[in-house]
């Protein structure tokens, strides 16, 4: 991956992290924290690496976030500077609390309180005292858990002091507030709080934050005595703390249910059992999971780099690299043969205007539609889909007996240009350029001059106005349209 490359990667990356789209940040996060490093630009690599960590907390799955948080910590301490360290110990500060943990995890956040406190670094001040509010919170300290959410608050702008840079994720200290209030019993000013922020949660998927705002009210309905109310919350965020993997919250919604229901009369058994079962698969993560904190061992990302080499992070197909060490042995297994090959280069037509037009994450949209569609149309053939860079794919197919070299390519045509992308309520019709040359039934066996010829065949097919196929003619020196 080039720097042109990792720069378009890292503007989508950032906008999806942004979007809360935490599952596509992950899937295609891992080789741009590669190249980052390759390139030698650690302060954004450190930085992909913190929003990993935080993506795989947000979704829940904590075992491959602690691999990367080992990772970031060795990055970190390498090349980082004071608020990559602060952000660091924030982060392992919140497993270690995660896990049970909680001295270690207090002893964290004072160390990274300590740094923002000497440079006076205002966002990471909030993030912090809202940590420690958390801890507290967990520990029944609910004063000092109080006290705590509303440094975090004043650090967010919530009163009357502005900050210039202030800790933007406001509804976690808000929450944390409203939690500490109900334990207080000071139950008006929770509900005021709560439905401020109920009214900002819409439609599923549930973040965490957003799972933990419907779990304090379910807590406010508990202690106020709307019993049946506090049981349907419950059963509400249990039911999306399951599909989020969030054992820790689980837990705490478990056992709430299970006092409320044994409190009712009915189901005790049921829910026992249920929580006995939730327990048990809690504290073996919990073993398992301070066994890798502990020792912060890292075994697992050699294979994922190995495949990360052949892949186009974006697209997940192949990428150039795979292309150009596997197409050499196919021609030259096809030249045994006689076999008719094709290759074929097909550009998104006014790709640049479509990013400018409708934004950089529907132009990855269209590019990643257009990988799946190359994907599906040829794999009932031996071939190779790759992505050659920015908006062009390369494709090695073989010929199936009976068929004709043009057939595949109108029918290939036919398939992509009835692609079209939805934005702002309107269709984008997606429309493409492709140049195909052949090999001449094996007499061809150097793969630079197939893309060559399809490349002249792509470029007349530019030339000639886009939207449309190009063939090369291997006797004359132009292609000839279609």
């Amino acid at each position: 991956m080039n720097v042109q490359e990792f720069e378009e990667l890292w503007i989508t990356l950032n906008e999806l992290y942004n979007a809360d789209r935490f599952l596509e940040y992950i899937e295609i996060s891992s080789a741009a924290v590669e190249s980052a490093i390759k390139l030698g630009m650690y302060d954004k690599a450190i930085l992909l690496l913190r929003y990993s960590c935080a993506s795989y907390f947000q979704t829940g799955d904590l075992q491959l976030s602690i691999s990367v948080l080992e990772q970031y910590r060795e990055l970190t301490f390498q090349h980082g500077n004071d608020i990559d360290l602060i952000q660091y110990y924030n982060i392992a500060a919140i497993y270690w609390g995660t896990f049970g943990h909680l001295k270690k995890s207090e002893e964290l956040m004072l160390k990274g309180l300590k740094i923002a406190e000497s440079i006076q670094h205002v966002e990471s001040l909030g993030k912090i005292y809202n940590n420690l509010s958390d801890l507290e919170i967990s520990m029944g300290n609910y004063r000092t858990a109080k006290e705590f959410a509303l440094k975090s608050l004043y650090y967010s702008n919530a009163f009357e002091v502005q900050h210039k840079e202030p800790y933007t994720g406001i509804m976690y200290p808000k929450t944390n507030l409203a939690v500490s209030l109900i334990w207080l019993n000071e139950f008006d000013e929770a509900n005021i709080l709560l439905q401020e922020l109920l009214a900002t949660i819409h439609n599923p998927p549930y973040s965490k934050v957003q799972l933990e705002v419907f779990n304090a009210y379910a807590i406010l309905c508990e202690r106020q005595g709307r019993v049946s109310e506090a049981i349907d919350l419950y059963q509400k965020t249990k039911h999306y703390a399951l599909q989020n993997n969030d054992l820790s919250l689980l837990q705490i919604i478990y056992n709430s249910l299970v006092k409320l229901i044994e409190d009712q009369g009915n189901k005790i058994v049921l829910c026992a059992v249920q929580k006995e079962y939730i327990n048990i698969l809690l504290e073996i993560q919990r073993e398992n999971y301070s066994h890798v904190l502990f020792e912060m061992e890292y075994n697992d990302h050699k294979k994922q780099f190995e495949k990360n080499a052949y892949f186009d992070p974006l697209t997940n197909i192949y990428n150039r690299r795979y292309f150009d060490e596997n197409a050499k042995r196919m021609l030259e297994k096809a030249a045994e043969g006689n076999q008719q090959l094709a290759l074929m280069m097909v550009d998104l037509d006014h790709f640049k205007e479509i990013n400018d037009m409708n934004g950089h994450l529907f132009g990855d949209d269209a590019l990643t539609n257009t990988a799946k569609t190359l994907q599906d149309y040829f794999q009932p053939f031996e071939s190779i889909v790759a992505r050659f860079g920015g908006d062009e794919f390369i494709i090695l197919s073989q010929v199936k007996e009976g068929e004709t070299v043009q057939t595949l390519a109108d029918n290939l045509y036919q398939t992509l240009t009835a692609l079209s992308l939805m934005v702002n309520g309107e269709t984008v019709q997606l429309e493409f350029s492709i140049g195909v040359s052949t090999n001449n039934f094996g007499k061809i066996k150097i793969v630079e001059e197939l893309i060559k010829h399809a490349d002249e065949a792509l470029y007349k097919s530019k030339r000639n106005g886009r939207n449309q196929i190009t063939h090369y003619n291997h006797y004359c020196d132009v292609g000839n349209g279609i």
